[in-house]
């Protein structure tokens, strides 16, 4: 199994990014992975403190979760099988750091315009600028209304102002339901939640959503570094 490096991260604050983190790892151990999630939240440690729930509860598979700075999160790459990075609630020269070698980076985003998707792009934007590469990137839409005439209508007003800008959202949108909120203050994840079967299918779908797109990234990365290598090959022989 490749090793793969996952931050959740984005510079707006309550769009679901802890749980998006948690949910992700839970789902990754539950497949046999060797998972470190790395809360880099070291104020408010709500992945560190929801691991604990998960295991007073008994919930099972276990999944390790570690309190560090983003900067020691990176160190740990490598050394296991999938390091999730619940990244902190701000956009600094770590989540540059972060986006530039993780193997995909996750950016969740609610439906409001100016508060929410309008920070998105400006993160967005600013990677980009960097000269992080869209592909290593995923907007995941998370939070949008329970009523489904408005969710629809929220997630066609999100995606459009999200191509307008020049970017594409993951497949796949997350309610703002209380079953999910429950969920992770039982210490599970959102794909473990038990008799709503719709919340539980949206939210498999969205897992499902994110891993294609980090297997899609990891064998792109694969890709460069097999060229970078042909290429150093090449050299070496015309000296």
């Amino acid at each position: 199994m490749p090793h793969l490096m996952v931050p959740f991260a984005n510079g707006k604050g309550g769009v679901g990014k802890t749980t998006l983190a948690c949910t992700y790892a839970a789902a990754r151990a539950k497949e046999g992975a060797d998972v470190l999630l790395a809360d880099a939240n070291e104020q408010q440690r709500t992945a560190f403190e929801w691991s604990r729930v998960r295991e007073h509860n008994g919930h099972l598979p276990k999944v390790r979760v570690e309190i560090m700075a983003a900067r020691q999160a990176m160190e740990q790459a490598g050394r296991c099988d999938v390091l999730v990075i619940d990244a902190p609630g701000w956009t600094d020269r770590n989540t540059l750091a972060l986006a530039r070698r993780s193997t995909f980076m996750v950016i969740p985003t609610g439906p409001n315009p100016t508060y929410e998707l309008s920070a998105t792009v400006r993160l967005l934007h600013g990677l980009k600028a960097e000269g992080v590469e869209a592909w290593q990137m995923g907007v995941v839409l998370s939070r949008f209304s329970e009523d489904e005439p408005i969710r629809r209508q929220e997630e066609e007003l999100a995606r459009a102002y999200l191509k307008e800008a020049g970017y594409v959202a993951l497949d796949g949108c997350l309610r703002n339901s209380h079953v999910y909120g429950s969920a992770l203050a039982e210490g599970l994840g959102l794909t473990e939640i038990s008799g709503e079967e719709r919340l539980l299918k949206e939210a498999s779908f969205m897992m499902a959503s994110i891993e294609k797109g980090v297997r899609s990234a990891d064998r792109r990365h694969a890709r460069i570094e097999r060229e970078q290598g042909s290429d150093r090959d090449r050299g070496g022989h015309q000296q």
